[in-house]
């Protein structure tokens, strides 16, 4: 078994953490958060700070960043730098032989990735997400729970779209766009811009 470190000891880590043990491929050994003022042991696992983290960099195969927001996950990772990340499938997840599931990502449980998609580094795919044929997500882009993004839609880098929401087919989302939950997205979003409704309208700021 492949050892692992989690950045992150939030809400996200959590479930994270239960896919990661569920999956069987990984043993966390250490989780890492700046929440830990200092080093502690507790059976065969450590807590420390995340400001520690280049003295933890021999003592793992693998790193994820269970970080929820886009962002701040995008931020560790260049922290981080040329490191190996691991993947997470849950095993009730339906994923495609021709679907790319990129290093660092998550795909939750009952989640469905569909034939030629790609789905980029650092990427969650909540849970009971459906990303049909040949979706392209960027990285560091978080889709959340019971959100269907159908065929052919291409989401930008930071992209979060929100629970339950629907994306067309052939859709592109621009980087660091946000689509509320529920929305139904019919047409190319800005970025860096904020969409809610049905259909999905650009939020004036």
């Amino acid at each position: 078994m492949k050892n692992v470190i989690i950045v992150g000891a939030g809400g996200h880590s959590k479930v994270a953490q239960e896919c990661i043990q569920q999956q069987g491929e990984y043993k966390i050994v250490g989780i890492l958060d700046n929440k830990f003022s200092s080093y502690e042991k507790i059976g065969e696992q450590f807590y420390a700070p995340f400001t520690d983290f280049e003295q933890f960099k021999n003592e793992t195969d693998y790193w994820f960043i269970a970080i929820g927001d886009n962002k701040v996950r995008a931020k560790v990772a260049e922290q981080l730098g040329d490191v190996a990340y691991a993947t997470i499938i849950h095993p009730t997840a339906i994923v495609s032989q021709t679907a790319s599931i990129e290093p660092g990502s998550i795909v939750m449980p009952v989640t469905v990735v569909q034939p030629d998609a790609i789905i980029g580094r650092h990427t969650i795919i909540n849970t009971g997400a459906i990303i049909e044929h040949d979706v392209i997500i960027a990285e560091s882009a978080h889709i959340s729970p019971r959100a269907t993004i159908t065929g052919g839609v291409k989401i930008g880098t930071c992209v979060h779209v929100g629970a339950a929401a629907v994306v067309n087919p052939q859709v592109q989302l621009g980087d660091y766009s946000i689509i509320g939950a529920g929305a139904v997205v019919t047409a190319n979003t800005e970025p860096h811009q904020t969409y809610v409704g049905i259909p999905a309208r650009k939020l004036e700021k």
